[in-house]
């Protein structure tokens, strides 16, 4: 890359295409997260922290958002995303009547790789501590705070609802509450829809709540700081409908030490979420993609020691490498996967690995037929 200096040396229209170049770098050094008060932002924080210093951490509106950016190359190397949310886009693939349909959603699956699995992500539906409402089934018909389209939380919410109830839900728009301060728009709206369980009588009709939703690992520091004015339902684990939700979810536990409002650890519904890239074409961002991967490998322990708690909850690890099996439909990072599965206990790769140039790797046949290798 030319440096700045070089740049000045130039003619003025040179100049111009340099400090183009190097943003257009820069912005392919990126990976979007979530909003600022989520775990996806916090782990976005420790990469760049830990593993990758010139990695930028940039806030979404969540996983939805996150798959798009990713899609349309618009510079963006690295995703977190949700299980359920990447797999609406493989059913719209294979289930979808529309065949323009199918091939958008087939032409967007096919340019991501899956790095590696990361953690478990607690679903927690909030009410108001006087709420009748006891457990997760308990929350038909009432009025969903589930943020805006276009994140994670809410096609969660909405895929979960569906599938006890088999209908859409009530849907409160987001709104911003006058006084409600946050990082971003996404903790304002979470912030605002808190405050009305809180005030389930104060302000306007359109604006009244039964249920907020939030998905993050814990502990979620909007949580952390919630009063003896809500309550978490819990999940029937004996439920038949419950059951049926397994295919997509898991039961994990909401603790008690990182929620002081919870009178006991409760029983809550997980979702799955994955660090992902795209198959690129251009050499420069796949060796950045697997400059990721090898410094993951390397700094791992700081990862666990000095990160966010859910860093030790992953599957994957250098001392166990391999990587589990994914679900149909997706597929992981040819130029990634031989590296973290070749990662050493002590965070070291293997230098055959590390040297494996990303024209040297297998190109899978749907790879062949978009083009991205011969």
């Amino acid at each position: 890359m030319m440096s700045a200096v070089a740049c000045v040396r130039k003619s003025l229209g040179l100049l111009a295409l340099c400090y183009i170049s190097n943003a257009a770098a820069l912005a392919s050094n990126a990976i979007v997260t979530g909003n600022q008060s989520d775990t996806y932002y916090r782990i976005g924080e420790d990469l760049k922290q830990y593993v990758m210093p010139e990695l930028r951490n940039l806030s979404s509106k969540g996983a939805v958002d996150n798959i798009k950016a990713l899609s349309k190359t618009t510079g963006v190397s690295f995703a977190i995303v949700q299980s359920d949310v990447y797999q609406t886009y493989v059913n719209l693939e294979q289930n979808d009547p529309d065949p323009a349909v199918r091939q958008w959603a087939a032409d967007l699956l096919h340019s991501l790789r899956v790095i590696a699995p990361l953690y478990n992500e607690e679903i927690y539906f909030i009410v108001h501590k006087d709420s009748p409402m006891q457990e997760l089934q308990d929350i038909q018909d009432k009025r969903l705070a589930i943020g805006p389209d276009g994140s994670g939380t809410n096609l969660t919410a909405k895929n979960i609802y569906y599938k006890l109830f088999g209908k859409a839900p009530v849907v409160v728009k987001p709104f911003i509450e006058n006084g409600v301060l946050g990082a971003d728009d996404g903790t304002k709206y979470n912030r605002s829809a808190l405050w009305h369980l809180a005030h389930p009588d104060a302000g306007a009709e359109e604006r009244k709540v039964d249920v907020v939703v939030l998905i993050g690992g814990q502990p979620l520091p909007l949580l952390q700081r919630l009063g003896k004015d809500y309550k978490l339902l819990a999940t029937n684990i004996k439920n038949d409908a419950t059951e049926a939700l397994l295919k997509d979810y898991s039961i994990g536990f909401a603790d008690q030490k990182n929620y002081p409002f919870l009178p006991k650890h409760m029983p809550v519904m997980m979702v799955q979420s994955y660090l992902v890239t795209a198959q690129f074409r251009d050499k420069q961002r796949n060796d950045f993609v697997k400059k990721l991967a090898g410094s993951l490998c390397q700094n791992f322990d700081k990862l666990q020691e000095h990160g966010h708690e859910k860093w030790k909850s992953l599957v994957w690890s250098p001392a166990n490498p391999r990587l589990p099996s994914l679900l149909s439909g997706w597929s992981y990072s040819p130029v990634t996967k031989p590296i973290l599965e070749s990662c050493l206990p002590k965070g070291t790769v293997s230098s055959s690995i590390a040297a494996t140039n990303a024209s040297s790797l297998p190109c899978t046949m749907e790879d062949r037929a978009i083009g991205l290798c011969q």
